[in-house]
């Protein structure tokens, strides 16, 4: 019998989770938009060839979603986190040793597209759900967030001043131990053997079948809306240290403001899923995702101060308040025994969408010129996101 109905966040494993998350984020997420500049391997390799090797590690994460989140769910993360953090430290390694063209998308498509997929948000989401009862959920998620939004403040400014210091391939090797020995110690450690099976955090409704959530609307509209959300987040974050050093701003500069915007993203990580307890949480992202649509336009021109520095202040205010509220959203609806494989569904789909987007991004800035271009249909794209997240919450009751 379980005497005490409220247990406490297991903090003692959502903390060095975090870490683990902020820390593959920060090195294998945020540390691509310094290597895409002319300072580190954009002097050696084309802003095409660097984005589909970014886009492949993408896409790469999606097809991985479904089996990582289906063995989360039957088996934790503790695995899954220690194996993520290893391919991390191997695919940077040889990262650092390619030479070719082919050996870069080799590298990031086939070991650091899968370490993503191992040590990212997603895991955490699904250790979460396990962890944690549903009136624990937005604290736990906040911190999950939180902590992850450390990633920008810490690797955006410390891999720029790391590849000034020794060049961009010793660079990818040392964050690469970085990962292994943070990732390996949390796995090792803290996170718990096998999967949480208190029926106080895993109880849900009868198992849905992905043949039924096609059908439901709410998730295809929902989805098509992350779908949409994640290419440009992805387009963005990788290429607007690029898109301002191209428009003649200091990339170290740049750097610090970019670390800025993941500082300013922290309240938001914190509030937005405390508010969603009390609004609708498709509201509060859709109004967090406009914000990010004006910054995203900030970035067609760009040529100004006001415009650079508007562009980190108003996405790092917006993006910090998305970031936790897909998972509260899709946990509010499905959360449960199935609630990882569910996930992985749809991310395997977000996926697909977000490795599309920083390719298409490159080869149209290297065609045209100018990244102009692919900046205002980014801005459009959140845009029509904003109406898909209003629409996707106003629809009635989940699936059975």
């Amino acid at each position: 019998m379980i005497s005490d109905p409220k247990p406490g966040i297991r903090w003692w494993s959502v903390l060095p989770l975090s870490i683990t998350v902020m820390s593959a984020f920060g090195i294998m997420f945020y540390g691509f938009s310094v290597y895409l500049t002319d300072e580190a391997a954009g002097s050696e390799f084309s802003t095409t060839v660097l984005s589909v090797a970014y886009g492949g590690a993408v896409l790469a994460g999606g097809v991985l979603a479904i089996p990582v989140g289906r063995y989360a769910d039957r088996h934790g993360v503790r695995s899954i986190l220690g194996l993520g953090s290893a391919l991390g430290l191997l695919g940077l390694a040889c990262f650092a040793g390619s030479r070719e063209p082919w050996q870069v998308i080799a590298v990031w498509w086939l070991l650091i597209g899968p370490a993503g997929a191992m040590t990212f948000y997603e895991p955490a989401f699904v250790a979460v759900d396990q962890w944690c009862t549903p009136a624990q959920r937005p604290r736990a998620l906040a911190a999950v967030t939180v902590i992850g939004g450390l990633a920008g403040v810490i690797f955006i400014p410390g891999t720029e001043r790391l590849v000034d210091m020794v060049g961009w391939r010793q660079t990818a090797l040392i964050l690469g131990v970085v990962l292994f020995t943070i990732g390996g110690s949390t796995a090792l450690l803290a996170i718990p053997r096998h999967a949480v099976a208190d029926p106080r955090t895993r109880a849900g409704p009868e198992p849905i079948l992905l043949r039924s959530l096609a059908l439901d609307r709410r998730f295809r509209l929902y989805t098509l809306a992350m779908m949409l959300s994640f290419s440009a987040a992805q387009s963005v974050l990788s290429h607007r240290v690029a898109r301002f050093g191209e428009v003649g701003f200091a990339i170290a500069g740049v750097a610090v403001w970019a670390a800025i915007a993941s500082a300013l993203s922290l309240p938001g990580r914190w509030l937005a899923p405390l508010v969603a307890m009390r609004l609708r949480a498709t509201t509060v992202q859709a109004a967090a995702i406009a914000m990010v649509a004006l910054a995203t336009f900030l970035m067609v021109d760009g040529g100004a101060p006001w415009q650079m520095i508007g562009h980190f202040v108003l996405f790092g205010l917006g993006f910090g308040a998305m970031l936790p509220l897909r998972a509260m959203v899709m946990a509010d609806w499905y959360s449960g025994s199935e609630y990882g494989r569910i996930m992985g569904a749809q991310w395997t789909a977000v996926g697909l969408a977000g490795a599309a987007g920083p390719m298409i991004v490159g080869v149209v800035r290297d065609r045209s010129g100018s990244y102009a271009l692919p900046m205002a249909i980014l801005g459009l794209i959140y845009a029509m996101v904003v109406v898909l997240v209003v629409l996707a919450g106003s629809e009635g009751r989940k699936v059975s």
